[in-house]
């Protein structure tokens, strides 16, 4: 990143190394679609043109996880007025289980500042649910085949301010 100005969103300590959270640059946009393809099943990786149209949308969020130069996570929001989506979290998979997700949907929640948040999770995917659940959001509905045959969608969401009960 020498020579580069790039706002800084959030800086964590991880494993005693030091975690970025920034937002993305045209640069990030390739290795991005790298992490993508790495993360999750080819038809639901975004493609670098996806990855090209929602950097350039107005509205849409996209933050970069960073140990050193290394691009460990991303994730990808978008809001209209007061409400936010969570569209896309991706952790590289040597890199979760370490709270990654946690700060990256943390700093996209106080990069949003919206009322509500809503977001789609796969049914089978526990650990991605138990993050947003700690995060204070709960299942409103099951979309069905969301993901492809027989791969269900849990429509979760969240009002600002609202943590889990437990935290």
């Amino acid at each position: 990143m020498a020579g580069h100005t790039v706002r800084l969103v959030t800086i964590e300590r991880i494993g005693g190394r030091e975690l970025w959270i920034q937002p993305a640059t045209l640069r990030d946009l390739w290795p991005l679609a790298r992490l993508q393809r790495t993360c999750f099943e080819a038809r639901q990786a975004y493609s670098l043109f996806a990855l090209l149209a929602l950097w350039l949308w107005p509205g849409v969020h996209v933050l970069v996880a960073r140990v050193g130069d290394e691009l460990v996570g991303c994730i990808v929001g978008d809001q209209r007025n007061q409400h936010a989506r969570v569209l896309n979290l991706c952790v590289r998979p040597d890199w979760r289980r370490r709270g990654v997700g946690s700060v990256l949907l943390a700093a996209l929640e106080r990069e949003c500042d919206a009322e509500l948040y809503t977001l789609m999770v796969e049914d089978k995917n526990t650990p991605a649910q138990a993050l947003y659940r700690r995060f204070g959001y709960v299942p409103v509905a099951e979309v069905r085949h969301y993901y492809g045959r027989n791969r269900h969608g849990v429509l979760m969401q969240k009002r600002r301010g609202e943590r889990s009960s437990w935290q």
